[in-house]
């Protein structure tokens, strides 16, 4: 099963529209965890994935500032769909399959509360969530001081969000 989560509902295609991070070129996402499609659950102006397959086989979620997954998925809804045929799809890295072409899909799911639900997933042991308290001091303090370096980088959307979420970490002496 394939799956692409959005917090558009009502599909009838995924459009090509991503960029592939094997390829470059544009293409439509699918993923064989449902547990990663809910993180897809997200707007374009809160675009941070912080969610990789670990070395145990599972899907780990690293909260970067406190109480990150609760701030970006609580209360809100989402849509999980599946492609219509995986025909003309590519399996790339991990658990990740992209077409260059728009895909047929049919909505699956509707997921009323996207964090309730990824909590769900976490007590079936098919996520591990890496909370902000639990993660080591000092590796909070690399990923906040990353943020600052490299605040222009992707815009001024994701700049007003790394601002919101980010700066009451900065060190005030770095």
């Amino acid at each position: 099963m394939l799956y692409h989560g959005s917090v558009t509902g009502g599909l009838k295609f995924i459009k090509a529209n991503s960029r592939s991070h094997t390829s470059g070129k544009q293409v439509a996402y699918f993923t064989e965890d449902r547990s990663y499609a809910l993180i897809c659950c997200r707007s374009r102006s809160e675009n941070f994935v912080t969610m990789g397959i670990g070395k145990d086989g599972k899907q780990h979620y690293y909260e970067r500032f406190p109480d990150q997954l609760k701030t970006l998925y609580s209360g809100k809804r989402g849509y999980i769909y599946a492609p219509i045929s995986d025909d003309g799809m590519v399996k790339t890295k991990g658990r990740t399959w992209e077409s260059e072409k728009d895909v047929p899909v049919y909505q699956r799911e509707l997921v009323p509360d996207v964090y309730a639900e990824v909590l769900k997933e976490e007590n079936a042991g098919n996520v591990v969530i890496h909370r902000y308290a639990e993660i080591d001091v000092a590796e909070q303090k690399m990923h906040a001081e990353y943020i600052k370096e490299h605040i222009e980088d992707e815009g001024e959307e994701m700049k007003q969000f790394y601002l919101k979420h980010f700066s009451p970490l900065w060190s005030r002496d770095a």
